[in-house]
Parts: structure tokens; C-alpha cells; sequence
């Protein structure tokens, strides 16, 4: 058995297609038709992935998402979006909520086992904690994935953590944005440089003044420049 995996869908067709292929690759699939019934089995449950359909009936997709991260057990679980919606900002969006991966249909179920692997492997590479990492104001706590600015906890997803975890421990060099995707979403992800700029944007305005200090290096990527 791969693991378990949550899978909230309301289109029956595509619901038992998916559940029947993934089941037959080794995992097992808990499937909900509605956001409410999921958030109803929360606190009994421990899925491995969340995969989370956004069109749904009743609770929306997007506020499924806000009560799973809200949920202290469900902060790190990886979560892969799945929806019609193919706009590349609805993809940045989803993405910039939080979440590990967007698959727009119709999709290949090949393809969605590629994604749930691709997104599983880089789940098993959580920090492993360590020292606190002090640049002047700024302190990272690798092991409770927080950051502190001038004595203030400041909350940030687990690839903002990452993120600005690389930046800082690489501050004075230039990073390129493909650097940035290989080291903090993984070589096998499937998102673009885009992403990279707006997680940088979504850093900034949370670490307030000391935002500044992560440049923008034009045609190339950003460093981190302390004072």
C-alpha cells in the first residue's frame, strides 16, 4: 500500500475513474462527494495527500482549502488542486494560497499519478530541523518552520519557510529562479518561474521593512542582501 488519500470531487464519473486507477497503483482513496462531508471526517483521518477538486456544491473549493492549512495536524499535508479552470493566474492563485500542486481537466490519470509522486517525494524532504539560523533581525527556527523579525513570530507556509530558508543561506549570491524551483519545489515540479516571483512578493510584504533586503537581480533571480 502507497499511502492514503483524500479525495474530495463531486463528479461521480471521474471520482470512481480516478479512485478505480489509483487504487490499482497501491494507494488507498477515501473519497467525498462535498467540502462538508470531508471537514465533517477531519479530526479522524490522516491522509497521506489531499486531492481537492475547487468546483464543488455547497463549501467552495478554496474555502476547503483555508479550514484544511487553518487545521494544526493538516498544515504540512500536501494538497494538489484539480480543476476546469486553466487561466495561468487561477493556477498562480492556487498556488499562492498554499497549495503543492494544480492539475487542470481533462487530465491523464498518468499524468495525476506523475503529480501525486512528484508532490509525495517532495513532502518526504521536510526540513529536518537544526540550529536557529540568526541573520541580524531576522531568525529562522528550522525545526518549528517559523521565523522571527525583531522578536515578532511572523506565520509562513511551508515554501515560504523554504524559500526564504534558501535565500538566507545563500545571502550575497545571486540565485536564479530555476535554482529557486529545483531546491525549494523540487526538480520534478510543475510550475513556472512566475510562481517563484510571487512567493517572493508574498515574503516581502510579511517580513514588513526587512522584506527589502531580498533584491531583485533583473534577467536573473533575487538574492538576499543583509544589512
Amino acid at each position: 500500500m502507497s499511502g492514503e488519500i483524500a479525495y474530495i470531487e463531486d463528479e461521480k464519473d471521474i471520482a470512481e475513474f480516478v479512485t478505480y486507477f489509483l487504487e490499482k497503483e497501491g494507494y488507498r482513496v477515501l473519497h467525498f462527494f462535498r467540502g462538508e462531508d470531508f471537514l465533517k471526517e477531519m479530526e479522524r483521518l490522516s491522509p497521506q495527500l489531499i486531492l481537492l477538486d475547487l468546483m464543488l456544491p455547497g463549501i467552495g473549493g478554496f474555502e476547503v482549502f483555508h479550514h484544511i492549512r487553518a487545521h494544526p495536524r493538516y498544515r504540512n499535508t500536501p494538497v494538489i488542486m484539480l480543476t476546469v479552470k486553466d487561466d495561468p493566474m487561477d493556477i498562480v492563485s492556487g498556488l499562492e494560497m498554499g497549495a503543492d500542486d494544480y492539475v487542470t481537466k481533462p487530465f491523464h490519470p498518468r499524468e495525476l499519478l506523475a503529480r501525486i509522486r512528484a508532490v509525495l517525494r517532495r513532502a518526504s524532504n521536510l526540513p529536518s530541523g537544526g540550529k536557529p539560523l540568526q541573520v541580524g533581525d531576522l531568525v529562522l527556527f528550522p525545526e518549528k518552520l517559523t521565523v522571527e523579525v525583531h522578536g515578532i513570530t511572523i506565520p509562513l507556509s511551508l515554501r515560504e519557510f523554504r524559500l526564504l530558508e534558501f535565500l538566507v543561506r545563500n545571502r550575497g549570491k545571486v540565485v536564479s529562479r530555476q535554482q529557486i524551483l529545483d531546491e525549494v519545489w523540487g526538480e520534478d515540479a510543475f510550475v513556472t518561474d512566475r510562481v517563484v516571483d510571487v512567493y517572493v512578493a508574498h515574503l516581502r510584504r510579511k517580513l514588513g521593512t526587512l522584506g527589502q533586503q531580498i533584491a531583485t537581480v533583473r534577467g536573473v533571480g533575487y538574492s538576499f542582501e543583509p544589512s
